[in-house]
């Protein structure tokens, strides 16, 4: 099936507007132009979707266009192409059919893979490799001295910002997955946060951590694209068949299924109204044509469930409450559970004892317990029975019990610090004594385990 797909969508291309250079750059038109396709040698200009006519530039290239023209880095300003050389420094507008060089500075070679916009009068730079790191810098071009200024910034800022994803909203600047590197360690670290700057203080914010199912360390290997569309960002990655459309504000996202294969375009693409205008290449013949993609139509067929894109603080926080909240819950519970459930005391020949804590008992002591490990409640003849001796009173028996069981009772307690043995009298006849283990005592002779 995606063969067959494959199949409609190349010859669907031998309609489309073809073009000769592998080095171009498409940008988006000014009323009444719908896009333009710069090469070194000329310039395709769109009138409509339909129509593609070639024209040579009406002057010649500036001399310090020295790079591809598909090296440029183009925005849109106040209705004018401008294009900036990579690295930053050298600044080009595209007007009236000719590319003009509109700066005084010099190749910066500073800030490539940078993020090149327009906010309100101004043009901006941020972010970027250059010198063996990554910056997080913020440069803005003064028109009326030509070269670029340093803007100050202040807060959570990244530690560097390479090949980011931005989306521009009111006056606040998004961005997420980025990489990031230093002099001292080249290796790339992908950054998983999403960070706000605000374009009129230039304070930068922490908002939280990206949705890994968005992209994880090793997934996508292309280059990625991104756009806005329906006052949303739009992204997606080279050589995957899925795009995603992210809702900012309400920390929401959606991802598609891409049907109609626009993600086999490549190069800079612009969109105009609901589509997309981007670069394709015949895998059979070589051929580039430029294809338009309706997103609104694609989108309008469905999504996936909508799920949330970043995890901000304040769902940290809630989840921080939650676990507290449950901890405590769960110690007080065991607390309770502990005071209420009779603990297990090991009883052998000589000893009694819990965890770590042994008490050496005597013989006479042993079999009073043992009696304890059998049943919880022991009536006074079956203990006086323990103490009962040829030649001695009976009355000399009882003593001999009553101070053995006290000297117990003291000599446990000291040790566990619970009382063990409980006498209690018969309510029907007072002269009757039982004695009862404590509910929260168990006694287990170790010849039973």
């Amino acid at each position: 099936m995606r063969n067959f797909l494959l199949f409609l969508f190349f010859s669907a291309n031998l309609f489309c507007q073809k073009i000769d250079s592998s080095d171009f750059l498409i940008l988006e038109g000014e009323t009444p132009n719908y896009y333009y396709v710069l090469t070194n040698d000329g310039y395709y200009v769109s009138e409509n979707s339909d129509n593609f006519t070639y024209k040579n530039y009406s002057d010649s290239l500036p001399k310090s266009l020295n790079v591809n023209v598909n090296t440029l880095l183009p925005v849109t300003h106040k209705s004018k192409n401008y294009l900036l050389y990579p690295g930053g420094g050298l600044l080009y507008l595209f007007e009236n059919g000719a590319i003009k060089r509109v700066d005084r500075s010099f190749p910066h070679r500073n800030q490539y893979g940078a993020y090149f916009f327009s906010y309100k009068d101004d043009l901006y730079l941020i972010g970027g490799y250059g010198f063996w790191e990554t910056k997080s810098i913020i440069t803005k071009f003064n028109f009326n001295s030509g070269d670029w200024e340093i803007v100050t910034a202040f807060g959570q800022s990244p530690d560097g910002i390479d090949q980011g994803t931005f989306f521009i909203k009111d006056d606040n600047l998004y961005v997420f997955d980025f990489l990031t590197r230093t002099s001292n360690n080249q290796k790339e670290k992908r950054n998983d946060n999403l960070y706000v700057l605000n374009l009129e203080s230039f304070v930068w914010k922490k908002l939280g951590v990206i949705n890994p199912l968005i992209r994880s360390e090793n997934q996508f290997k292309g280059t990625k694209r991104f756009f806005k569309f329906d006052n949303k960002l739009l992204f997606s990655y080279l050589d995957n068949p899925e795009f995603y459309l992210a809702d900012l504000e309400n920390n929401l996202f959606k991802k598609f299924e891409d049907q109609i294969l626009f993600y086999k375009s490549g190069g800079h693409s612009v969109i105009k109204k609901n589509n997309l205008i981007g670069a394709v290449k015949n895998s059979l013949t070589g051929g580039i044509a430029i294809e338009s993609f309706n997103i609104a139509s694609l989108i309008s067929n469905g999504a996936d469930t909508e799920l949330y894109l970043y995890r901000g603080t304040e769902e940290f926080y809630v989840y921080i409450y939650f676990a507290l909240s449950f901890l405590a819950i769960l110690i007080v519970v065991l607390m309770v559970y502990y005071k209420r459930v009779a603990q297990t005391y090991l009883l052998d020949e000589n000893t009694i004892s819990i965890s770590s804590v042994t008490k050496e008992i005597n013989q006479k002591e042993q079999k009073i317990l043992s009696l304890f490990s059998k049943k919880r409640n022991v009536s006074n003849s079956e203990i006086m029975d323990l103490f009962l001796e040829k030649g001695k009173t009976k009355d000399f028996a009882v003593k001999k019990k009553n101070k053995t069981l006290v000297a117990l009772n003291e000599r446990l307690f000291s040790i566990f610090k619970i009382e063990f043995i409980i006498k209690k009298k018969s309510k029907s006849d007072s002269r009757q004594l039982t004695y009862f283990l404590n509910k929260k005592v168990r006694i287990l002779k170790e010849d039973a385990i």
